[in-house]
């Protein structure tokens, strides 16, 4: 009954805020050949590995920037619970929070993985999740505006 209750703009961003938290914590980039991250590895002093794996958390350790990610997410997830019984403005206000979200990462990593060669040979699937859950948000956002645009007329 509660997705029975939700707007298709709400599960688009409770399912976005969900896979990109989820994403996080999956493997980001994956690589059976340590050299192709030889300048990442000699920061994590991890130069020896026979196969790579990284997730969000062990880049938040070389750079502690990485968690703002995982934040957005959260708070994307917060604005969720909190525009559920918010009335039409805050949600119209809420919708555009949620598309600046998701538009922080979402088109940036999606256009990551599409065009740049070295980041598809070694992208994991937590960035896929990851880029794909913030877009989520986005869309999820810009369709909570639309639905409310269609109302005020």
């Amino acid at each position: 009954s509660l997705l029975n209750s939700m707007t298709l703009g709400e599960k688009f961003v409770c399912a976005g805020a969900i896979a990109a938290a989820v994403g996080f914590f999956l493997p980001w980039i994956s690589s059976p050949d340590p050299g192709a991250l030889s300048g990442l590895l000699g920061q994590m002093g991890a130069s020896a590995l026979n196969h790579v794996s990284l997730s969000g958390v062990d880049m938040a350790k070389v750079v502690g920037a990485v968690y703002f990610i995982l934040l957005a997410a959260i708070a994307s997830g917060v604005l969720f619970y909190f525009s559920r019984k918010a009335p039409p403005a805050q949600k119209l206000l809420i919708g555009g929070f949620q598309v600046m979200i998701g538009s922080l990462f979402g088109p940036g990593v999606i256009g990551a993985l599409f065009f740049v060669p070295m980041i598809q040979s070694v992208s994991g699937a937590g960035f896929w999740l990851l880029g794909l859950g913030f877009c989520s948000i986005a869309a999820g956002g810009l369709i909570t505006i639309a639905a409310l645009a269609k109302r005020a007329r």
